[in-house]
């Protein structure tokens, strides 16, 4: 699993002790802005796919609960059509015990 970021802004890394402007420190700057580059670029891929993967998942769950409801209407129709069940009742005598009804 990949650990996501945070979704505060990317702040360029500092170094604590300046360089000499020379050539190699500029090479070394420009190698920094094309990683960093890259991995916005790879951060941005990643997003894209986690999107199409996120918006399948809800197709997949609006079909399911569009399914569901469909079965939910369907049982309510059929409960109408079939008659009530006469509840069974159970009673104690025994003065221990107290009277209830049981449904199932």
């Amino acid at each position: 699993m990949r650990r996501i970021r945070s979704q505060g802004i990317t702040r360029p890394k500092i170094s604590t002790m300046p360089r000499n402007q020379s050539e190699a420190s500029n090479q070394l700057e420009l190698y920094k802005l094309i990683t960093e580059k890259q991995r916005i670029k790879q951060e941005l891929v990643f997003i894209e796919q986690r999107k199409v993967l996120l918006t399948k998942d809800l197709s997949t769950l609006q079909a399911q609960i569009d399914a569901t409801d469909k079965n939910i209407k369907h049982l309510r129709g059929s409960e109408l059509r079939v008659p009530p069940v006469a509840r069974p009742k159970i009673f104690f005598e025994t003065n221990n015990y107290k009277a209830f009804d049981i449904e199932y």
